[in-house]
């Protein structure tokens, strides 16, 4: 009777023994890239062997957190993020026998992040050439930049901002019809971006195509309504009929968008002196010469200004 008792004890504690071995504890640590800890990170683990498997925990202030997980015998994920950080995500298999895994998740910023991805995106055919382009074009290398924009868009040919750079080289060098094609290469890259709008607007007047030219500035100013150099642009002609009531308005609109467009204010200037607003013209002037000292009239301004000084008392 007794041995029968004991045996029968026996079996019933083995399985609580067996449950008990597939335990296993986690001890995690969240880290920035500097070693510094990341407090209240949030910690999701699933199982990938069980799919109704889930635990949240959140890491306390020094960044630690710890679980316990019931079979150690499966692998599990486990995905790691905070606010600012690009979030991680690891595979791991806990410790049989009751054993702490020791875990330590480092993440990186999202400014961090973002500087990686661009600095791997450089690093890819087509990049670093348009890199070493404008690097050679703010070095006022233009032939050498062109070269390497070519080599770009010879290796990436969707890359639509190398096109643009081709097309405003060849523009200035005089070549209209290969600015327009580079134009409309970079638009195919990105329809209704509005720098290569302008480039084909510009290249197609130049060739003096004007159909290619109407459509491309009606798709300029539908992408681009506040423009201040399209507004200067319808302006323009009441300036020319002296319709000044009705331009200087639409000056103002301009300079709200743009206070430092030279045009508008040296417009408004010249319809402030026939209005005899002579404070109002001094400080355009001002402005105007401050912000376009080169400009074509920056010489009858400054003797504009010289004269309305001696007009306000």
């Amino acid at each position: 009777m007794r041995t029968t008792g004991w045996i029968a004890i026996t079996l019933l504690l083995l399985p609580s023994l067996l449950f008990a071995q597939a335990q296993g504890r986690v001890k995690g640590e969240v880290v920035d890239t500097n070693g510094k800890p990341i407090p209240d990170a949030a910690v999701v683990v699933t199982c990938p062997g069980i799919s109704s498997y889930r635990k949240e925990v959140t890491a306390d202030k020094k960044g630690v957190f710890s679980l316990l997980v019931v079979d150690a015998t499966r692998q599990y994920l486990f995905h790691v993020e905070a606010k600012g950080y690009q979030a991680v995500e690891q595979i791991n298999k806990p410790l049989i026998g009751g054993q702490t895994l020791l875990l330590k998740f480092e993440l990186m910023s999202l400014e961090q992040a973002q500087q990686e991805a661009e600095k791997k995106a450089m690093e890819q055919p087509g990049y670093k050439e348009m890199a070493a382009g404008r690097d050679l074009l703010s070095a006022g290398k233009k032939a050498e930049a062109r070269a390497q924009f070519a080599a770009a868009v010879a290796a990436k040919p969707d890359l639509y901002v190398a096109w643009q750079q081709l097309g405003l080289i060849d523009l200035e060098d005089g070549k209209a019809a290969q600015a327009l094609e580079a134009a409309e290469k970079c638009l195919e890259g990105s329809p209704g971006y509005a720098p290569c709008l302008a480039l084909a607007a510009n290249a197609a007047q130049a060739k003096g195509d004007k159909a290619a030219y109407d459509k491309y500035i009606a798709q300029y100013k539908n992408a681009n309504p506040t423009d201040p150099a399209l507004l200067f642009n319808d302006v323009v002609p009441l300036l020319n009929q002296g319709n000044f009531d009705e331009a200087e308005p639409k000056l103002d609109a301009i300079l709200a968008i743009d206070p430092d467009f030279a045009d508008a204010l040296y417009q408004l200037a010249l319809i402030k002196v026939n209005k005899a607003d002579y404070p109002k013209a001094k400080e355009l002037l001002e402005h105007f010469l401050k912000v376009a000292p080169t400009h074509k009239d920056a010489g009858t301004a400054q003797g504009m200004l010289e004269w309305i000084k001696t007009q306000i008392k």
